[in-house]
């Protein structure tokens, strides 16, 4: 059989990217159902392409309604992009006038890349169906190859959704002729690596003015496996903070001189840490926590901590990227080393504590919730202890209306590493050590309301960068 240019380009691009198009065929009016067996290709002359025809605005008013959700930040969600390239359904900006809600939620992966569940939640008159499908990206996949993958996600996730539509008509999915995927065999695979994934970070920071500069170097080595079974993380992370600041004080000779003097203030910190998971079954984990260090704000010249640790989800972990339920609880030996002798009088000692912490996690169509409690107390004196309560809400209650809470509050009594020695106003200015509190706490709410035009397919990019001294103008309506 021949195959006209067109057909032919067609194939080699199903065969890369399984694509959904949307062809429109001489301008008549759609059925109300999609015929059941639509031809394999478009109409066409022989050696001419089939004409490009728009689609009438009376099928583009009734075609799919779709909401994109991407929660946590999830990489390669470029909304604009879906929108160009998936211009035959209708991207509304509020998931009460959608027929179809997509939320996406992800996890680190084991591969150091990140794991994208995509679910495909029905509405109105498609209620109750609801689909779900994962994307696995590389920890160096450039973006644009995320946000394809998703965007092939999107097209086959919605076909069932638009074939309900008067465009299915126009809609075709398929594999090119004689295009076959390999079968895996995963015992054959041969990995040098054994499943390690090792990775290794530096940052240089440097920022200043005539009277203060600040210089911020850190370092961070990893190596992790992840299997079925076993969890390992094992890591090092070391950090230097110099602040120099130019004060002025009184000439001993001629008072009426200011002299500039420069006044240092340095924090150094390191830390090495390895965690040992192992799965028990679908809800419970146990493992061990093993972590030694230093740092000057902190008073610590040396501390080594050993924590056995258990852990279970109410939930099963295959349902980790919608919602988590967790209750970890820890116990074991902690000696520390002190530059400077206590408020208690220790230059050293070895203390025990345990800690338990809760937490909760939930992605939903209504928005999402991340919450956790932490207690954490001193076994030799159980008034030493520690309670924090942190988390983010973000709500949406009605159309266009969102509410959101991000905060944490502790209350602080476990500070036995507080320096005697009483700290000069210039160490409580600069904080060059941890200062002596009973608490902390941090809130921040937001409110928002967008109203208007459910529809949001227009995608124009001028002036989105006016530069460091301008102002950057936009809208979201999500």
């Amino acid at each position: 059989m021949n195959l006209t240019p067109a057909a032919l380009l067609r194939a080699v691009l199903l065969s890369l990217v399984l694509p959904v198009s949307v062809l429109s065929a001489q301008g008549e009016e759609p059925p109300a159902t999609p015929p059941a067996t639509p031809p394999a290709t478009p109409p066409a002359g022989r050696g001419r392409p089939a004409a490009t025809t728009v689609l009438p605005d009376s099928v583009m008013q009734s075609s799919l309604r779709v909401f994109l959700d991407c929660q946590g930040g999830v990489r390669g969600c470029d909304r604009t992009f879906f929108v160009q390239e998936m211009g035959y359904v209708n991207w509304v900006r509020d998931r009460f006038d959608s027929d179809v809600h997509l939320l996406l939620t992800s996890l680190n992966a084991a591969n150091g890349g990140r794991q994208i569940t995509v679910n495909f939640l029905g509405q109105k008159r498609y209620a109750g169906k609801v689909d779900t499908l994962v994307v696995t990206t590389l920890p160096n996949d450039a973006d644009d190859v995320v946000r394809r993958d998703l965007l092939r996600t999107f097209q086959l996730g919605l076909a069932p959704f638009v074939a309900r539509t008067p465009i299915a008509s126009r809609l075709r999915v398929g594999l090119a002729n004689g295009v076959v995927a390999p079968t895996l065999n995963a015992r054959s695979m041969k990995d040098r690596w054994n499943l390690w994934l090792y990775r290794v970070d530096g940052n240089i920071n440097a920022n200043g003015e005539q009277l203060v500069k600040t210089t911020n170097l850190s370092t961070t080595l990893s190596a992790a496996r992840t299997t079925e079974q076993w969890k390992i993380n094992l890591g090092a992370t070391g950090s230097y903070n110099e602040r120099d600041f130019k004060v002025f004080v009184a000439n001993s000779a001629t008072p009426a001189v200011r002299d500039t003097v420069s006044v240092i203030v340095l924090q150094r910190a390191s830390n090495i840490n390895a965690l040992f998971g192992r799965t028990i079954n679908a809800h419970w984990t146990v493992g061990t926590k093993i972590s030694g260090g230093f740092s000057e704000v902190l008073n610590q010249k040396l501390s080594l901590r050993v924590s056995p640790a258990i852990e279970y989800n109410w939930f099963p972990w295959s349902e980790a990227t919608r919602r988590q339920l967790t209750a970890l609880y820890y116990a074991g030996p902690n000696y520390y080393q002190y530059y400077s002798t206590t408020v208690f009088g220790r230059d050293d000692e070895l203390r025990y504590n345990h800690t338990m912490l809760l937490a909760l996690t939930q992605r939903q169509k209504w928005g999402n919730t991340n919450l956790t409690l932490e207690g954490s107390q001193y076994l030799h004196d159980t008034r030493r202890n520690h309670v924090t309560l942190s988390g983010f809400v973000d709500l949406r209650l009605g159309r266009g209306f969102s509410l959101n809470f991000r905060g944490s509050a502790s209350r602080v009594r476990d500070q036995i590493y507080i320096a005697a020695n009483a700290q000069s106003e210039r160490d409580i200015l600069t904080q060059r050590q941890q200062l002596q509190t009973n608490f902390r706490y941090n809130l921040n709410v937001g409110v928002g309301y967008t109203f208007g035009s459910i529809y949001n397919t227009i995608v124009n990019q001028r002036f989105g960068n006016l530069g460091e001294l301008g102002r950057r103008f936009g809208f979201s309506g999500n």
